[in-house]
This record gives C-alpha cells, structure tokens and sequence, in this order.
C-alpha cells in the first residue's frame, strides 16, 4: 500500500536506524520519537515537561523514552544535556510503567566508542561502572561494560538495582556477569523491577539458600548442584508445606528405609499427605499413619485387613500339586 503526506504540509524525517529498535519500542516511545522530531525539524530544543504536558504522559516516562531511543542510536544528547545531566541529583526510584525484555541475543551489542560516549554523557553511568568493578572485586574489560550498559540502558534498572544483582549472584553465588542479564529479565517479567522488590527477593534467596544447604547435608547429596525438578521440590517444602529440618529429616529416613535412596518425589509425596493431615511434628506422625483397626466378624472374632501374600500362594500351590497327584 503507497501512502502519501497531505500536500502542503511540512514533513519530518526520522532515520532509517529506528526500524531496527521499532519492535522493541512502545506507545509512549513512539510519541516521543515523533514528538522529538518535530522539535527539531522547528529548530527548537526539547523541553521534557513541555513534552510530558503535550504528550499526556509523566516527565519521567518522557525521559525514560529518551534514554531508550538514545541508547538504541537513534538520539544523541547535546552537549547542553550533557552538563545538566552531570550534576548530582538524588533520584527517588520509581516503578517504571513499562519494561522490555531482551530479544533472545541478550546481549545488545555496544561499540567502544558507543560505551565511551554514555560514560562521557552520563556522570550517573560513569559512578555505576565504578562501584560495579568495585562490588564485583575486579577491573572491567569492554565486555564487562556492555553488560552493564544492557542493565543500565536498555532494562533502565535503577543503579542500587544493578549492584544489588552483582552483589548477590557475582559476588556470592560466583556466576558470571552475563549471568545478571538473564536473571534480570526473569525477574522483571515476575514484577520484581524495582531495588525494594529485589531486595525482599534476595532476602528470600538467603534463607532458601540456607535451609537448602542444610538439606543437602542431611542427604548426603555432597557438592553437586540441584536440579530444576529438586528446587521446586525444595520451594514447595519450605514455602507452601512449612516443613521443619526435624520433619524432613523423618521423610528423609522413611524414604530410604523404603526405597534405599533419597528420592525426592518419594519424600514429596509423604510431605504432602503429612500436610494434609495436618501433621506438623515427629511424634504426631504415629497417630496419622495408624493402621486402621481391625474388622470384627459376626461370631466376634477379628480378622485382620491384610493376609501374607507368600503363605496363601504356598497354600494354592501345594493344593494344585496334591489335586494333580490323586
């Protein structure tokens, strides 16, 4: 379909670079991207809460808008911008009313020149990349900041966000810093977007991590790490069971007994009836695993509910073999 401009009226151009970043962009980065362009087809500077007024969006979703389109190439802040952005100001974390996942090559790729100009731009940026290397324990290389500038530009994660991840996962859990990008975009589709919700999650992780480390001692499972299908197992017992070491551990030893190994859906499955029946401590699992008593039959005798298997097939076979023999 060939579409055309009403005549007579002035156009603006937008470049050819933003078709690549349209997929990624939504409504709000669209009006600005137009908006932007028309500013500058006038020859006027963009004032961000004019445009917030005009647009019917906060000054913060202009700027945040901004910062998308210029980390995708698109924009280039002036040098005006530059210096206003380089004076320290506290900024208040707010939950971003829009978040993009990462197409599936995580990490957006930035040239050095690229990640030159954002430190040189971005006085906040450039303090981040600081107390990164610092919080990681080394000196970043190119790549190191690319993953950075991903949090940074791209996500738009907060700086207590950024180094919180590092702190944990890096520094910790001695993953590798590509390994925050994933994480990241986890957590962001689970609404976990802001450096308060991480922090409540984190906080999570330590205690998971603790009562897990206790649970792999007492299965003897040693230094081996735990599977998906374990770890949900796991979240399932402390979460939604509530299930004491002491409980786990009677589980533990049933299951063994029983099977010879630590089989986790054989454990899962007595957690769960213990659950249900409301059982919450060792010397309660007796009275709910109780065989239920024995039937009386008419004459006033008890017959019991079970019989051995290995006597009456004995019976039947010497019975067959004495039939056979008349």
């Amino acid at each position: 379909m060939k579409l055309n401009f009403k005549k007579g009226e002035s156009a603006i151009s937008l470049p050819a670079s933003c078709m690549a970043s349209l997929a990624d962009a939504d409504a709000n980065d669209l009006r600005v991207l137009i908006y932007a362009a028309g500013v500058e087809a006038e020859g006027e500077t963009l004032d961000t809460a004019l445009a917030a007024d005009e647009l019917l969006i906060s000054e913060a979703e202009v700027k945040s808008s901004l910062k998308f389109w210029c980390g995708a190439g698109v924009l280039k802040r002036t040098r005006a911008a530059k210096a206003e952005e380089a004076a320290p100001v506290k900024k208040e974390e707010t939950k971003p009313t829009r978040r993009r996942a990462l197409p599936e090559k995580t990490n957006v790729s930035f040239s050095s020149s690229e990640l030159c100009e954002i430190a040189e731009e971005n006085a906040e940026f450039r303090a981040l990349i600081d107390m990164a290397q610092q919080t990681a324990g080394w000196i970043f290389n190119t790549k190191d900041i690319e993953v950075v500038a991903d949090l940074y530009s791209n996500l738009m994660l907060s700086t207590e966000y950024i180094l919180a991840l590092i702190g944990y996962f890096v520094k910790k859990r001695e993953k590798p810093l590509r390994y925050l990008v994933k994480v990241a975009n986890d957590y962001i589709a689970n609404g976990i977007d802001t450096a308060a919700a991480l922090e409540e999650k984190l906080q999570w992780l330590e205690r998971f991590d603790g009562r897990a480390g206790r649970v792999r001692a007492m299965f003897g499972m040693g230094a081996r790490d735990y599977s998906k299908k374990e770890m949900e197992f796991l979240a399932r017992w402390f979460d939604e069971f509530k299930v004491s070491d002491e409980m786990l551990k009677e589980a533990y030893e049933i299951t063994v007994n029983n099977t010879g190994k630590a089989s986790f859906s054989y454990i899962n499955k007595i957690l769960e009836n213990w659950h249900t029946d409301g059982v919450k401590k060792p010397q309660d699992i007796g009275k709910k695993a109780a065989k239920p008593a024995a039937k009386t039959t008419r004459a006033g005798t008890a017959t019991a509910r079970s019989f051995n298997v290995d006597d009456a097939l004995s019976k039947a076979l010497e019975r067959s073999y004495n039939g056979d023999k008349k």
